[in-house]
């Protein structure tokens, strides 16, 4: 088959940019209104179509989510959205309701349908009946083992099939979660999710109010909800030997940093696994990329349910607290190098400072395409010129630093503290 495609998430413009930097096929992203990431899906129309054709200038795929599940009074304005959309249309349209399949049809008839997660393709008939209903990419369920994703893309191979392969997991049954409208009004299906299953919860009778009993014993109480990440690295090789067409890492909501390194990662197991006849990694290539992957703000990892039942579905969740893990401080993003000095090795550069940078600090450079190194903060100074010894996140500074470095390299450090942006 053809090399699998890497599609990362954009939740911003600067996002988009960087999956593309570091290594992305195609990548995915929204509007405000229409997609499943309400809080996330911030471009305009205007932007949207500024979106596409930047993907066009890099010969990556621009796939656009239109994964609301609508109520009746959102198909007229959904239908407008689309047909302004006919200048330039994207490479597909991520859909998750038939209704919106038949408005998609209507108005951008030439542009490819992918069936969202949310529609919960589990078996080969469905996915036998969406393939005839015009949909030429479907997301599979994330309860699939990986057998029954091999079985899918046996019986049903004029579809293309999608995974996810990293990223936060929902609790409820692939995302359709009612938790969040009962208990705070944001609807989870209208892309508002308030992530209720990562509160602690306690238990109480209902003749013994103000009594609470512990789920677990820990006296915060108990995450019961609370779903792992997943983390499929490992089992990249098998997954394309099961025929899937594109690897999915979720994150729209998540920091440019996190898209960087995950997507960097899983573009270099790609690669290697197209360069090489192994039917897997080495011990410690994988031990190398799975540490890097610790680097991003997470939850713990799982690997879901890609063997069925030998992970019991209790070890999917983690009960003792809903945190973020976060190794490392995200500080600053490298807009552009103004200049290089030879004699000092030193380049001069634009940065957008995500966390607090100082003057002097050591920090360490992940760059596309380069090997990492580290490199010292020599200046730092504000935009209007004023001298100054740290920066704050949220501003624009201008930095000397030892090395080369280039457009979209990411400055980080180790955290040692609460507080970080990573």
């Amino acid at each position: 088959m053809t090399k699998p495609e890497l599609l990362a998430p954009a939740g911003n413009r600067e996002k988009l940019e960087i999956a593309i930097a570091y290594g992305a096929d195609a990548v995915y992203f929204g509007s405000r209104r229409f997609s499943l990431r309400h809080r996330a899906g911030n471009f305009s129309q205007a932007e949207i179509l500024a979106a596409i054709s930047y993907c066009r200038e890099h010969d990556v795929k621009a796939y656009l989510a239109v994964n609301l599940l609508p109520y009746n009074a959102d198909l007229s304005a959904l239908g407008d959205y689309l047909k302004n959309l006919q200048p330039l249309p994207p490479d597909a349209l991520i859909v998750g309701d038939p209704g919106v399949i038949a408005l998609c049809r209507e108005h951008l008839p030439g542009v490819s349908i992918h069936l969202s997660t949310q529609a919960n393709t589990l078996n080969y008939l469905a996915a036998s009946f969406w393939q005839k209903n015009g949909v030429s990419r479907i997301n599979l369920a994330r309860e699939l083992s990986l057998g029954d994703i091999a079985e899918v893309v046996r019986r049903v191979p004029e579809v293309e099939c999608e995974v996810f392969v990293h990223g936060a997991m929902c609790m409820a049954y692939s995302g359709r979660c009612l938790l969040s409208a009962v208990l705070t009004g944001r609807h989870a299906n209208r892309g508002d999710c308030a992530q209720p299953c990562r509160w602690g919860y306690a238990l109480q009778e209902e003749t013994r109010p103000g009594e609470y009993m512990d789920i677990e014993e820990d006296e915060r109480g108990s995450y019961i909800l609370n779903a792992k990440d997943l983390c499929l690295i490992a089992r990249l090789p098998e997954l394309k030997a099961a025929g899937i067409h594109s690897f999915k890492i979720e994150g729209r909501m998540k920091s440019a940093y996190y898209v960087a390194a995950v997507t960097r990662v899983y573009r270099q197991a790609l690669d290697q696994l197209d360069l090489s006849s192994e039917a897997r990694f080495s011990p410690d290539q994988l031990e190398k990329w799975k540490n890097e992957l610790t680097r991003v703000s997470h939850r713990r990892y799982t690997e879901g349910f890609i063997d069925g039942d030998k992970e019991r579905p209790q070890e999917l969740q983690y009960l003792k607290d809903s945190a973020y893990l976060r190794s490392y401080r995200f500080c600053a993003l490298v807009l552009e190098v103004l200049n290089h000095d030879p004699a000092s090795k030193s380049c001069l550069v634009r940065l957008n400072i995500k966390d607090r940078l100082r003057l002097g600090a050591k920090v360490e450079v992940m760059a596309p395409g380069l090997d990492d190194f580290t490199t010292t903060v020599l200046s730092l100074e504000k935009e209007n010129g004023e001298v100054v010894s740290e920066v704050h996140p949220g501003t624009v500074a201008l930095a000397r630093c030892q090395g080369g470095l280039a457009p979209y390299s990411i400055l980080r450090q180790p955290a040692t503290g609460n507080g970080s942006t990573v």
